[in-house]
């Protein structure tokens, strides 16, 4: 049996957080090849904490961490310069996901902040317990609200992004009028949008020592 194993990579926008546009530069998926992977569609994905490094002004060199909103793109390590807009405009180009998707995804970033799996600036403790599977399950719920096939019980999708995917999404437990203030969207023509915050906040270092393996704007893996 062969399996396609793709990492969702991403290299985005221009100087300051204020400003309409970032200069950012992917770095790797949190964890490399230990990122959890989901099952979306015919493929299986790297899903987790992008980490990106800022390219210009005075943040430049700083590291930051972010989630994918746009599966039908790949990115690279060249860096880009991105336009921060409003999430319900993403992507671009593209059809807008429109006012009532960009808020189901805002609702699933704040639930994972009440969890405390992520703060409002979209970080997250890479030392907290399952850490990947956590921010693997964020991701999933991510690109299931914007309209993704995502495969829980897929063979493919590793069982504990499934297990945090089940709490974060339980219908008991789910807060869908819950926000967080300022979130975006990072977007450039050939490259994959991101999440982003206004405004960026201070020292958002995002898990650099966790940035190994997974190089190259995408990867597949074959095995028998």
């Amino acid at each position: 049996m062969k399996m396609g194993l793709m990492a969702l990579v991403l290299a985005g926008g221009a100087s300051l957080a204020t400003a309409d546009t970032i200069d950012l530069r992917y770095q790797n998926v949190a964890g490399g090849s230990s990122a959890a992977k989901v099952r979306v569609g015919s493929s299986t994905y790297y899903a987790g904490h992008m980490v990106h490094r800022i390219e210009s002004g005075a943040r430049s060199g700083e590291n930051f961490s972010t989630f994918c909103i746009e599966l039908a793109e790949s990115a690279n390590r060249s860096g880009a310069t991105y336009d921060i807009i409003d999430l319900s405009d993403a992507p671009a180009p593209g059809v807008p996901y429109g006012q009532a998707m960009a808020d189901r995804v805002n609702a699933i970033v704040a639930n994972a902040v009440q969890h405390r799996w992520i703060n409002k600036q979209l970080q997250g403790d890479t030392g907290q317990a399952d850490y990947h599977a956590k921010m693997g399950a964020i991701q999933a719920a991510i690109w299931e609200a914007l309209g993704g096939d995502v495969q829980l019980n897929s063979s493919r999708t590793d069982d504990d992004l499934a297990h945090y995917y089940s709490l974060l999404m339980d219908a008991q437990t789910f807060d869908d009028q819950a926000r967080v203030r300022g979130l975006r969207a990072v977007v450039a023509r050939n490259q994959q949008d991101m999440l982003y915050i206004v405004p960026l906040p201070p020292a958002v270092l995002g898990g650099a020592g966790l940035l190994i393996g997974l190089g190259g704007v995408r990867m597949m893996r074959r095995r028998a």
